[in-house]
């Protein structure tokens, strides 16, 4: 009797042990991600509060929950950190960490959840990698969703997922969108509308929020109080003519890119959000020559005899809008001796003057071409640089006589008359593009 109670223990333990072992997940029926990490082997810090597993649960990774719920604010930012221990024998390789919170419509954006790069963890070590997940400002409060999934390229998927209670902010405000009108481009001498459309979603009414456009790199900038703002609500600024608020860009303002800041300011004006954005400013033609210089040298080319001196005219115009003063610096080799009649001039737009720059040959000066330059400079910004040429010849083999008076007065005339010629053929081709470019912009409003 005894033998038999013997042999029927020995088979009912036998029975219990095969069934325990088939009950033991293994390395390769749940994959190698699975076999290197189990939910106890992996931490999750959020907004440096530390979550881990429940060992009293009996589920390895499918909806458990650590402790009490999180309470996050609409529009705050979830900083995620995810730590793997790999406690296995073997090394887990191209391992992905996601992070997301679910039940909301567009929790799939790229905005709205973040994801590692693919990285290894070899066996017997522990790696860390960060996440950054806003809570978007129109979540339902109550309770909400995060959820980690670590991933590899074909083991199931260790799903970690945590409740979140979300509420709403006592005071927050958001400049939800902007709308510029005509559009983000614009032509200098023109007008610039931004409707801004700002939102509440803080759960008091807000009062007399200041809303600001600004382009700090022209000085522009224009102001308007929206009275109130209902919680969950959304109002935008109409401005003086309904479109919103209007900035005027100087028609003298330089072509590029330039930053618009949008502000809003709340509770009390102590609050503050701002966003950025980027507007092209088209330049105006009409004030394209502003620092226009016209420049004519007459005669570029000259032969001169060693020892002798040779005469060049330069005219200046001041094509611009602006009176400008110019600066004259000649240049030479060892060749020649220059000076200047004039090294400062000063003209008033549309005004012009001659400069002449007598050029002495040295006596030792070899025969042949020779060049010597005239830089004519605002400030310290070289606008043009003239070269002047010059054939020496041998003192015997020149018959020229030298510049006389009239000669000088002769040559003064037509470099006169060369300028106003060249100023106004730029005259009529400027206006032809203005008149061309008033027509294309009849429906520009």
């Amino acid at each position: 009797m005894r033998k038999l109670l013997s042999l029927i223990t020995v088979f009912v333990i036998s029975l219990l042990t095969v069934s325990l072992v088939a009950a033991v997940p293994s390395e390769s029926n749940l994959g190698s991600l699975t076999g290197a990490f189990y939910p106890w082997d992996i931490t999750v810090e959020v907004n440096g509060e530390d979550y881990r597993w429940d060992s009293q649960r009996t589920q390895w990774w499918d909806g458990f929950t650590w402790g009490t719920n999180v309470a996050v604010e609409e529009g705050e930012d979830l900083d995620i950190k995810v730590t793997l221990r790999n406690q296995g024998p073997v090394d887990a390789k191209g391992i992905e960490v996601l992070a997301r919170i679910s039940g909301y419509e567009y929790s799939d954006s790229e905005e709205l959840q973040d994801t590692t790069g693919l990285f290894d963890v070899k066996a017997g070590t522990r790696k860390s990698v960060k996440l950054n997940v806003p809570v978007p400002t129109d979540l339902t409060n109550g309770e909400n969703a995060l959820r980690i999934f670590v991933l590899d390229r074909n083991s199931q998927p260790i799903q970690i997922s945590f409740p979140l209670e979300v509420e709403s902010p006592r005071h927050s405000v958001n400049i939800e969108d902007v709308t510029f009108s005509p559009s983000n481009t614009v032509k200098a001498g023109r007008s610039l509308l931004a409707n801004v459309l700002v939102e509440n979603f803080g759960d008091r009414t807000e009062e007399d929020v200041k809303v600001t456009v600004a382009i700090p790199e022209l000085g522009l900038s224009a102001s308007e109080f929206i009275d109130e703002i209902k919680a969950d609500d959304s109002e935008s600024v109409s401005g003086d003519f309904n479109g919103g608020l209007m900035l005027n860009i100087p028609a003298d303002a330089a072509a590029g890119e330039y930053d618009v800041v949008v502000t809003a300011q709340y509770k009390d004006l102590k609050e503050t959000v701002k966003k950025a954005f980027k507007l092209t400013v088209v330049g105006n033609e009409q004030f394209a020559n502003v620092d226009k210089l016209v420049l004519a040298v007459g005669p570029e080319t000259q032969t001169v005899a060693v020892g002798a001196a040779a005469s060049y005219g330069i005219a200046l115009t001041n094509a611009g809008s602006a009176s400008k003063a110019y600066t004259l610096k000649a240049v030479t080799g060892d060749w020649a001796s220059a000076s200047l009649s004039e090294s400062l001039v000063v003209l008033e737009p549309g005004k012009n003057a001659v400069v002449y720059v007598d050029v002495k040959v040295a006596n030792d000066a070899p025969t042949g071409a020779h060049a010597a330059s005239v830089s004519v400079m605002s400030g310290n910004e070289v606008l043009e640089t003239v070269t002047l040429n010059a054939n020496v010849v041998d003192a015997k083999a020149n018959s020229a006589g030298r510049d006389s008076g009239s000669l000088r007065n002769g040559l003064e005339i037509a470099l006169i008359v060369l300028v106003v010629l060249l100023v106004i053929i730029g005259l009529i081709v400027g206006f032809s593009r203005l008149r061309k470019d008033d027509e294309d912009d009849q429906t520009y409003y």
